[in-house]
């Protein structure tokens, strides 16, 4: 599972009727857990979501050593973390500038001596840095060597227009030190959500769409996975103010309306905070739609090689062939429904056999519709698209199963399938 964190900040307050309210009571849903900084020493935080305590690195990257010692840095955790949550080693960023192979010394020192004295109500992690690939794959090597179960991928927020780049770096660290809980820092976009989840990055955050409410007064709307945003609108300045965003019905939209306050809108910092929380919703509304595990299943059907294989490979009919295709591009995983063996991951090896659900009997179908429902429980979606005839959807009562090939005849499926396919070499 990938985690998203949501940031607290230092003014992450609406108040309403003289009562000051965390900006977090008006969102929809919660996020996986939080993410705060020793720069803002709070002690009003979430209790029930992980946490996570970064040191600031940020506001002291100009300094020429961290803000905190690592033992003044566990003794600050010690009185704002709540138990259990992930604390940061006091790390120096790697900038333009600056002395880096000072900064590497500082960093590999400070994450060393970190382990020492962190308390053991807490769970430590080191912050990657480097100039290059190589550098921060040889970082997270030697964190992991040292100890360090959880590790977070630094200084990449001011590059996020790279995507290219800082996923080629995602995948090599978690190619590296594939058994510890690899965080992003700052890369939140729904695109970089949906690929973290992809590579298997175990848990990101992001603080963009707060700024941008406030220094560039955007409100977010969404058209699926896509982020549009509107410019917030100063009121006076035609007959409706200027508003260009549609009337929104999220949980801080709506609470600030009945008040009189719209979120697209400039004005007071409630104008602005609402905006941000708003902005989060939308966020974490598009994270879950480019984060969704989308599953195709495709029914065994037709000639069948006459030795063991690949059960992607065994089954040689077109239909399978181009149908197989299609779930390769339209879903995040594919599965073959058998008759045999009900649900059959693409590369098990099974043995070729002759059964068809065609053939069986109505009880029988029952007994086999029951096996695969619950097989499927086992396989953690989203969605499914099921490409299979009515014999193979008994069990689809109870999931939510498109059938986008449902009643078509079997030269229909196969011109459906063209039309929604990119065309490819063929496959044997």
């Amino acid at each position: 599972m990938t985690s998203y964190y949501g940031v607290i900040g230092n003014r992450d307050y609406i108040k309403l009727k003289g009562q000051r309210t965390p900006f977090w009571e008006f969102l929809d849903v919660q996020p996986d857990g939080w993410l705060s900084s020793l720069v803002y020493k709070r002690t009003d935080v979430p209790r029930d979501r992980p946490m996570i305590w970064d040191c600031g690195a940020w506001s002291y990257r100009l300094s020429d050593e961290p803000d905190y010692s690592p033992k003044e840095c566990a003794d600050l955790y010690q009185q704002f973390a709540p138990p259990g949550s992930l604390v940061i080693a006091p790390d120096h960023m790697l900038i333009p500038g600056v002395d880096v192979a000072r900064r590497r010394e500082i960093n590999l020192r400070n994450a060393t001596e970190f382990l020492e004295v962190v308390s053991p109500e807490h769970k430590p992690m080191a912050t990657v840095h480097g100039v290059t690939i190589e550098e921060r794959v040889d970082a997270a090597v030697a964190y992991a060597k040292l100890g360090y179960q959880h590790i977070a991928l630094g200084g990449m927020a001011a590059q996020a227009g790279k995507k290219e780049l800082a996923t080629e770096i995602a995948v090599a660290l978690r190619a590296a030190v594939p058994k510890v809980h690899l965080h992003i820092l700052g890369l939140s976009s729904p695109e970089y959500a949906s690929r973290w989840k992809r590579i298997g990055i175990d848990s990101f955050d992001g603080s963009s769409h707060f700024k941008q409410a406030f220094t560039g007064g955007l409100f977010y709307t969404r058209d699926g996975t896509r982020l549009e945003k509107h410019q917030a609108a100063r009121p006076g300045n035609d007959e409706c103010g200027g508003i260009v965003a549609p009337e929104c019905s999220c949980r801080a939209c709506s609470i600030l309306r009945a008040e009189g306050i719209d979120t697209r809108t400039y004005g007071s910092n409630e104008n602005n905070m609402g905006r941000a929380a708003h902005n989060m919703n939308i966020l974490m509304q598009a994270h879950a739609a480019a984060m969704s595990e989308h599953i195709v299943l495709v029914a065994c059907c037709g000639k069948k090689l006459p030795n063991a294989a690949k059960a992607k490979d065994i089954y040689r009919s077109e239909l399978f062939i181009k149908s197989r295709r299609y779930a390769e591009q339209h879903g995040d995983r594919w599965l073959i429904l058998s008759a045999k063996h009900g649900v059959v991951d693409p590369e098990d090896v099974i043995e070729p056999y002759d059964e068809t659900l065609n053939d069986k009997s109505a009880a029988e179908r029952r007994v086999w519709s029951a096996k695969v429902a619950e097989q499927l429980q086992k396989h953690r979606h989203d969605r499914l698209t099921v490409l299979a005839g009515g014999a193979y959807c008994g069990w689809t009562d109870g999931f939510n199963a498109e059938r986008p090939m449902q009643g078509l005849g079997i030269g229909q499926q196969l011109q459906y399938l063209l039309q929604h396919t990119e065309q490819q070499p063929n496959l044997f």
